[in-house]
Order: C-alpha cells, then sequence, then structure tokens
C-alpha cells in the first residue's frame, strides 16, 4: 500500500475510534453528593449523566398509535422511561428488547417506557419495524419530522431521558444500554415510587 494511501486510512480509524469511544464512554458528569439518585448509579446505570441544570419536558408534539397528537410536556404525571430510536439505528434495535422488558415488568399507571421513533413512516413503520425485531409490549409514539431527536439529541441515536412524574429530568444517556438488569429495575421502582 502506498505511503499516501496509509496516512488518510490511520487517520480514519483514529477518528472513528474517537467517535466511538465518545459516544459508548462512561459519563464523567458527576452527580451532586448526597443526590438521591446516587445510590441507585450501579452496573449499567453508573453511564448517566445528569443534566446540568433542571430540565424539564419540552413541548415537542409526538403522534400516540392511535394518530392523535400529545405534547411531550402533556405527560408529565408519571414516571417515564423516554427514548428516541429509529429503524435504521442498529444500537436502537439492540436496547430494544431491554426496553420492552422493563415495560413489562414495572410499566403500570405510574411509570411508562415512551419509545418515541423518529423514522419518517411514523406509527405504520414503528409498528412494522417492532414486528420485525420480535418486540412486543411497548406503546408506540412517533415524531416523523426528527425535530425532538435533533433538539434534544443532537441527531444522535438512541437517546434516553429518565423523566420523574414532576415531569424533570432526572437522568440521560446517549447510547444503548441494558434497561432491564437488577440495577435498572431498583432505579426505574426508586422512580415510579417518587423517591429520586
Amino acid at each position: 500500500m502506498p505511503k499516501k494511501a496509509i496516512l488518510p486510512a490511520v487517520i480514519l480509524v483514529v477518528l472513528l475510534g474517537g467517535a466511538a469511544y465518545r459516544l459508548f464512554s462512561p459519563s464523567t458528569t458527576a452527580f451532586p453528593a448526597g443526590a438521591p439518585i446516587n445510590s441507585y448509579l450501579k452496573g449499567e446505570m453508573a453511564k448517566l449523566s445528569l443534566p446540568e441544570a433542571p430540565k424539564g419536558l419540552t413541548d415537542h408534539i409526538i403522534m400516540r398509535e392511535d394518530g392523535s397528537p400529545i405534547k411531550l410536556s402533556a405527560m408529565k404525571g408519571k414516571a417515564m422511561l423516554i427514548n428516541l430510536w429509529a429503524s435504521w439505528c442498529a444500537p436502537c434495535r439492540a436496547e430494544m428488547p431491554e426496553l420492552a422488558n422493563l415495560q413489562r415488568e414495572l410499566g403500570d399507571d405510574s411509570f411508562e417506557v415512551v419509545a418515541i421513533t423518529v423514522d419518517r413512516g411514523g406509527i405504520a413503520q414503528a409498528r412494522e419495524t417492532l414486528a420485525e425485531w420480535g418486540v412486543e409490549g411497548l406503546n408506540l409514539y412517533a415524531e416523523p419530522t426528527m425535530a425532538i431527536a435533533l433538539e434534544l439529541a443532537d441527531g444522535k441515536l438512541p437517546t434516553s431521558y429518565i423523566v420523574g412524574a414532576d415531569g424533570e429530568v432526572k437522568a440521560y444517556f446517549l447510547g444503548p444500554l441494558k434497561w432491564d438488569t437488577p440495577d435498572a429495575i431498583a432505579l426505574f421502582t426508586a422512580l415510579k415510587k417518587g423517591a429520586l
């Protein structure tokens, strides 16, 4: 291989490696001493980041399975794990079964996994994709303009937000996580009870 071709290849590998490290490396955001969430940051949950300033639910409009619109902020009142995903996102596919398991384990009137597809095909495409992936048990939500992903996650998927019943974002994560581990179940059980 000529020397001129090696340098661009090395640069590409370094850039891709750096991007992968930033995407999947554990968070360095410090949680305030004594924050209620601290005792739940174990295993996969130790990778979560804390918002730099208090952050509530946005007024982005999403579509429910029946096609009716709802503002994200109008969903305040129950604890949620809000997940932004797309059919073309391999890491989204990897974590979707764990999200469905978490919903089956803890989902009720006080907690919901709100998985929002940003695919242009909306609810119909979400239904088809989840069936193809063998994922069941999640309510379908869509925001097909991708504005929510661009504004809340700089277009990076998957991105997840842990939101209390008060509508405040407690933590977030960019990338896939194992959302159904015992540590995750403990964190979301505490979230449901209003302990975080």
